[in-house]
């Protein structure tokens, strides 16, 4: 019985760091792999791309289109009058009519 008590505690212990390094070394070995396959396909690529690249054509602009002039108004609208004010419409009800509801609703 050479083993000591203490030695079953480290086993364990020994197996993960085992498995740990195993792991790390696996994926040194896939990182220089996919750093390899990385280069060929930048260098490959760049190749590709040293092909001087012809500028395709403009098309022809189109003409440029005229403002159409602003429709002139009748005389007799601007003679009438200022407009109206902006005012909310309530279901087609007039505001005092509204407010007229509204108070007889109990609300102020």
């Amino acid at each position: 019985m050479d083993q000591s008590p203490g030695d079953d505690q480290a086993d364990p212990e020994r197996q993960a760091d085992k498995q740990a390094d195993v792991m790390k070394d696996q994926l040194r070995k896939e990182v220089a792999m996919w750093n390899s396959l990385r280069d060929e396909t930048t260098a490959r690529q760049a190749a590709e791309l040293s092909v001087p690249a012809v500028a395709p054509r403009a098309a022809p602009r189109p003409a440029r289109a005229s403002r159409a002039k602003a429709a002139a108004v009748p005389a007799s609208k601007t003679e009438v009058g200022p407009k109206k004010p902006f005012s909310m419409a309530f279901d087609g009800v007039t505001d005092a009519e509204h407010i007229t509801y509204m108070i007889a609703r109990g609300r102020r």
